[in-house]
């Protein structure tokens, strides 16, 4: 689940009935980093099946519209 502009317009109390946990992550932390780019680079996490395509920086409006509209699941933007 992504940070929104809004709370997730849905009640998170099923999981609290079945006594299930949910752990979240906060991606800006240098530790959590490090971990997925050793899990990258040994090959553990497979990351094509979500990549929806490769845009250049100048289309960043194109491959974000695509995300937005769940065209795609996640945007590379490659540099020139």
């Amino acid at each position: 689940m992504g940070w929104g502009l809004q709370p997730p317009n849905f009640s998170l109390d099923p999981l609290v009935q079945k006594n299930i946990a949910l752990q979240g992550s906060y991606s800006h932390n240098w530790p959590i980093w490090e971990r997925v780019i050793a899990l990258l680079a040994s090959a553990a996490l497979d990351v094509r099946p979500i990549i929806g395509g490769v845009w250049p920086l100048e289309k960043w409006h194109e491959a974000f519209e695509k995300m937005h509209s769940d065209a795609v699941v996640k945007s590379v933007l490659a540099p020139a």
